[in-house]
């Protein structure tokens, strides 16, 4: 019986000490045309933000979508974290830019509400809870 209540016990405290895991729901609004693919990648620093997917700590695709699309994102640590997101529509799985470099295929990331390239300082924010955030296209 003693043994029981010791390995109880021990059980018990190596799970106290674990870190909380959050999830985080990406909801992106008013996609103007139903069609292509939602590439999305969340970051956890400015290195590789916002269109390195190699430096991402995780990424995404959306194929089946209306005027709304979301993803969830699981078992994150706390932290910062900022979104971005672009819509392929032709399929050649690349967001097109012009000769100036400014993106034909609807763009998006966190906190972001106006024209202009993405950096994670104005894009991050704090995940120390499950979470929603909204992305809207920016073209």
């Amino acid at each position: 019986m003693r043994i029981v209540l010791i390995s109880m016990i021990a059980l018990m405290t190596s799970f106290s000490g674990s870190a909380q895991k959050f999830n985080l729901k990406v909801v992106i609004e008013d996609i103007e045309k139903s069609k292509g693919i939602i590439y999305m990648s969340l970051h956890d620093k400015a290195d590789g933000y916002p269109s390195d997917e190699e430096k991402a700590v995780r990424t995404a695709q959306i194929k089946d979508f209306g005027s709304q699309a979301e993803f969830t994102f699981e078992n994150l640590d706390q932290g910062e974290y900022a979104v971005s997101v672009f819509q392929d529509l032709n399929g050649n799985t690349e967001m097109d830019t012009n000769f100036f470099g400014f993106p034909q295929e609807p763009v998006g990331a966190s906190n972001m509400t106006s024209l202009g390239r993405p950096n994670f300082s104005k894009c991050k924010f704090k995940l120390d809870k499950n979470s929603t955030i909204s992305v809207q296209y920016m073209n």
